[in-house]
This record gives C-alpha cells, sequence and structure tokens, in this order.
C-alpha cells in the first residue's frame, strides 16, 4: 500500500484552529468529529501496511483515535510527554498546567471523564509547575515539581513528600546533590524512590533509590558511562543529552537518547543487566564528530545536527497483552535553513523506526512507520496495539497501530 498522503488533512487542521480561535468551534463541533470519522477511515483505518524484516513479513494496520473533550481545554504542550496510565489501561491522566490539575481520559469510550484539582502552596501544596506525573494504585499519584516529590490522593491531599536532602548512605554519610531530573516510584509497604541523579560537569550519571521507610540512599553508576561522550559545551554553557527513566511491571529502566542500551533494575532497586542489541535501521550508537571538547554554539550545533542524523532513541514500553517491548527511535536529515537564530536548521525529513522485542529483551523485528514524522511523543501500549498521542490542531487524538 502507498504511504498516506495527509496534505489534504492540514487545510482541515487549519479549519479547526480557526473556528477555535475566532469562538466558532462550537456550530462546527457536531460534525468535525463525523467529519474526522470518515476521512480517518478511509485514509488509516483500512490501511494495510507490510514491511519485510529479513525473511519474515510484518504486518500492520493503522487506525486513529480521537477524544472527546466535552469543551474542556486539555493541555497538549510538550508532544503530551506529562501524563501517565493506569495499570488496566483503561484511563489515563494528562497534566493541565493551565488551572493546575489533572484531568482523566477514558480511554475505552475516547472521552474526558474528570478533573482532579491540585494546591501550588499550603499544606497540600505541589508547587506552582510539575515536571512528571506517575499514576499509582489505591487512587494515588506522585508528582516530581520545583518544590520536591510528593505523593497524594486524587482529594489532592499529601500522603507524603519525599525528601533527598535528609537520608544516608549506606556508609552513613550524606548523598551528594546533583540535578535529578526524572523521579518514579515504586512499592507499598517500603515505598522506593528512584531518581537519575546527573552530574553534568563531571560527565556521570547515577541512579539514586531512595528507601522512604528507611531513610537511606543506594546510588549505582551507569555501567556504560555513556553519558559522558555526548556532553557539548561552550562558554559556560552545557548542553547534556536525555537520559530517560522509566518502569512498568516488570524493570526499572534508564535509557539514553543516543545510545541503546538499556540498564534494567527490578522494582526493589537492585540492578538486573545491561541490555544490548544489534538494530540493523540505525547505528546502535551516535558518533560525536569533534568529540566532547570545548566548542563554539556553531559547533556544538553543528554536533547536534550530525547525531540527530544518526540516531534518537526513546524508552520502551511494555505490551502486557502480546508480552514484549516497543520502542521507538529516528533518524533525521535537515534542509540548510536556520529560522532566526535556531540551534538548528529546519528539519526536511524524519524517518521513525519500532523496534520489537521480547519479554527478556530479546530483539525480534524492526519496522520504519511511514505514518509517523517525529519519536518525541508520548506513547504506550494498550490492548495489544501501540498507542501514539497526536495533536490534532488543538485536539488529543491517538494513532494506533495494530501489530
Amino acid at each position: 500500500m502507498p504511504k498516506v498522503n495527509l496534505n489534504w488533512l492540514e487545510l482541515i487542521k487549519e479549519r479547526l484552529h480557526y473556528l477555535r480561535q475566532s469562538g466558532e468551534l462550537y456550530k462546527f463541533w457536531n460534525w468535525k468529529y463525523f467529519l474526522f470519522s470518515v476521512l480517518f477511515y478511509l485514509s488509516l483505518s483500512c490501511q494495510e501496511r507490510s514491511t519485510e524484516q529479513g525473511s519474515q513479513v510484518i504486518e500492520y494496520s493503522v487506525d486513529t483515535v480521537l477524544i472527546d473533550s466535552k469543551e474542556r481545554i486539555l493541555d497538549l504542550r510538550g508532544n503530551l510527554m506529562h501524563l501517565t496510565l493506569d495499570d488496566e489501561r483503561k484511563s489515563f491522566f494528562l497534566l493541565n498546567h493551565f488551572d493546575l490539575s489533572i484531568d482523566e481520559i477514558d480511554l475505552d469510550r475516547h472521552v474526558f471523564v474528570k478533573t482532579y484539582r491540585l494546591e501550588p502552596e499550603g499544606p497540600n501544596g505541589v508547587g506552582d509547575y510539575i515536571y512528571s506525573l506517575q499514576s499509582m494504585n489505591d487512587s494515588l499519584f506522585f508528582t516530581k515539581s520545583i518544590t520536591g516529590s510528593s505523593l497524594f490522593d486524587k482529594d489532592g491531599h499529601i500522603i507524603e513528600r519525599m525528601v533527598w536532602e535528609d537520608p544516608r548512605d549506606s556508609n552513613g554519610l550524606k548523598l551528594t546533590q546533583f540535578y535529578r531530573g526524572k523521579e518514579l516510584v515504586s512499592g507499598t509497604d517500603d515505598l522506593k524512590v528512584f531518581g537519575v541523579n546527573i552530574d553534568s560537569k563531571n560527565g556521570k550519571v547515577y541512579l539514586d533509590v531512595l528507601s522512604v521507610k528507611e531513610n537511606t540512599v543506594k546510588t549505582f553508576d551507569d555501567p556504560e558511562n555513556s553519558y559522558h561522550d555526548f556532553i557539548l559545551r561552550w562558554d559556560d554553557n552545557v548542553f547534556p543529552p536525555v537520559v530517560e527513566l522509566s518502569s512498568d511491571k516488570n524493570f526499572i529502566q534508564i535509557s539514553h537518547e543516543y545510545s541503546n542500551e538499556i540498564i534494567l533494575y527490578n522494582p526493589e532497586g537492585e540492578f538486573v543487566k545491561v541490555v544490548y542489541y544489534e538494530p540493523q535501521k540505525t547505528p546502535k550508537r551516535a558518533k560525536t564528530p569533534n568529540g566532547p571538547e570545548i566548542k563554539s554554539r556553531g559547533r556544538a550545533g553543528k554536533d547536534y545536527q550530525r547525531i540527530l542524523e544518526q540516531v534518537r532513541f526513546e524508552s520502551p514500553v511494555w505490551d502486557s497483552v502480546k508480552k514484549r517491548y516497543l520502542r521507538l527511535s529516528a533518524r533525521r536529515t535537515f534542509t540548510d535553513t536556520y529560522i532566526d537564530d535556531s540551534f538548528l536548521p529546519e528539519i526536511k525529513e524524519e524517518m521513525v523506526f519500532l523496534t520489537i522485542f521480547d519479554a527478556e529483551f530479546n530483539l525480534i523485528s524492526e519496522m520504519e512507520i511511514d505514518e509517523l514524522d517525529n519519536e518525541r511523543v508520548k506513547y504506550f501500549a494498550k490492548d495489544g496495539k501501540l498507542w501514539v498521542c497526536q495533536n490534532f490542531s488543538d485536539e488529543l487524538g491517538f494513532v494506533v497501530f495494530d501489530l
């Protein structure tokens, strides 16, 4: 089947955007979903594609899901990275920084259902801006904000505040503090907080595991030390790579955007193994053209462009139905055109790839996904399918791949 041409959809998206801005969207609402349903049914739902992986032919179909927001203004900025799913994959929860709240979406009925209000200050204050959100069992949420990390219920009441400054390591020494950009929690009786501790100055990454009950911290080094080689520096600026922290029922995972190894820990915070594999569609690791030495802003931009032309990896997600892991990655090509004083030139093309692993992270297959043009999006597995979040002209939706 040929690649779907979505140029005609841009006209519809522009019209939706105009109607929203002009206040006429409510007149358009009733037939908007009918039109989108018909168009996407014709363009995507009936589409089946296949790709050859060695001697194996992999087939998949593509569908789309649109969410009825019930006139609630959802926060769709930042490629929808600030969302989390419940354990049963029935609902997901999306941060809304417009009014500091959490919006619940019913994934089965494709509709907004409820808002949970948060307080920025006071005894239940979570801060003005939340960096990450995690849905927990027993109707709890975990957030990381500028003021710290908190565990709270759906009524907005703080159950536990996570304090990294007080705990000691196994030798009774106080923890060395660096920028901890990512955090998540696991456990119930002995709550564990996992945090990626980044020392950009020395090019080191650590995983800190805080036991809330014991008030102690274990620290693990990056066994590959792959972070160091990708820090771009110029003058007093440090441009470090993104290190991802994610979890599922099986593992706590640390992954690197420019190198494909995946470091696995169990939910108790013990090291399990490092996953290595040999991809065929991309390099397994990007190469920095000029090394990590000090460079100008222009040279750093060129090096960053060269890295993105090679590969960029996202975190794997667990498909509990088909017992497999799914991971997106991409390669880009660029034009020679810079907009204003941008760090990178405009992107000419982005090729997105899907890698499939079994439950033990053995590589099963790889394929290019022509229907996607960006891997920097939130995605997850539900009902044995890959769901990729999309912003359709300020309307929340998903492109769904049945593999």
